[in-house]
């Protein structure tokens, strides 16, 4: 097989487009969440890189090339376990020309069954819903040909919830209990503009604020040390909305240690989604204690933090 060469394909440009438009705005994306990808070939597939922000991702930096065809295959004869899947979607990253070698995103797995461009998000709109009792009953009502998804944890779990109602051609949405939202598209614009327009209705109807993007600081900032002063931290460590949460919110950085600009984004989302839960007159639907336990194995094991999206 020839070395693929990003600088005489167009799926860079693609990509990089995607990820800076879903990554350039808090609302939609916290610290390393979510992630994009862009097939350009029956078999070829290239997809955000593991510990990488969407922001950051180029033309020339931050993502992986993968055979989605083989996970497809994989897929289809069975997943099996969590550590021999994940293994088998690294196995798949195959080098570029002038690229540096890159892990892909654990959730590689989903985006490879789906249509040509895949946009997923830790949009707080739909989190609103994905994170309260009642929300899937309103998601139906704004959204009757979307997918909802009950939790799973990110990575083979996920995976194999999506691979059940996935298609690879048309648009599609997917809302993810407790997670965020994914939608595919045959293009870039068109999986842009639909997820733009999922994000918009949710916002109408419930009459949601304006989103308060966070603040660089050294700690925890002050709008989020104000809201955390009115939860409180037990509160907060014991009842766990999302693997964004688990992941960059323990001990340590409720004291202000920790990677502050993804911990300070991700605290603001979480307290926009708690305030919205309660203007609409929700109940918040946390993790239970074994799924929120997970992520101990995932933060000191091969699914470390780096390795979520």
């Amino acid at each position: 097989m020839t070395l693929y060469d990003p600088s005489s394909d167009k799926a860079p440009g693609l990509l990089a487009r995607a990820a800076r438009a879903a990554g350039s705005r808090q609302d939609l994306t916290q610290g390393g969440g979510g992630n994009v990808s862009v097939k350009f070939d029956t078999e070829l597939m290239l997809v955000k890189a593991s510990g990488v922000r969407l922001k950051d991702v180029s033309p020339r930096s931050g993502y992986a090339l993968v055979n989605y065809g083989n996970i497809r295959r994989r897929i289809a004869a069975g997943i099996g376990g969590e550590g021999e899947f994940s293994d088998f979607i690294r196995a798949q990253a195959l080098p570029m020309k002038g690229v540096k070698a890159a892990r892909p995103s654990v959730e590689t797995g989903f985006h490879a069954l789906l249509n040509t461009v895949v946009v997923h998000t830790h949009s707080v709109y739909a989190n609103i819903l994905n994170m309260s009792a009642e929300g899937r009953a309103l998601g139906l009502e704004l959204f009757p040909g979307a997918e909802f998804i009950p939790y799973r944890a990110p990575g083979p779990q996920l995976c194999s919830a999506i691979s059940e109602r996935a298609a690879a051609r048309g648009p599609q949405v997917f809302f993810l209990a407790n997670h965020g939202l994914v939608v595919s598209h045959s293009g870039v614009d068109g999986a842009l503009e639909l997820n733009e327009k999922v994000n918009e209705t949710i916002r109408r109807r419930l009459n949601l604020p304006a989103y308060p993007a966070s603040r660089p600081s050294a700690g925890i900032n002050e709008s989020n040390a104000a809201a955390l002063a009115r939860r409180g931290k037990t509160f907060f460590l014991e009842n766990v909305l999302s693997p964004d949460q688990a992941l960059y919110c323990g001990p340590e950085a409720l004291e202000g240690r920790g990677e502050m600009e993804a911990v300070n984004e991700v605290l603001g989302a979480l307290f926009y989604i708690l305030d919205g839960i309660k203007a609409a007159g929700f109940t918040p639907r946390f993790l239970t204690a074994a799924e929120a336990a997970y992520f101990d194995t995932m933060e000191s094991g091969r699914y470390g933090r780096q390795n979520q999206q």
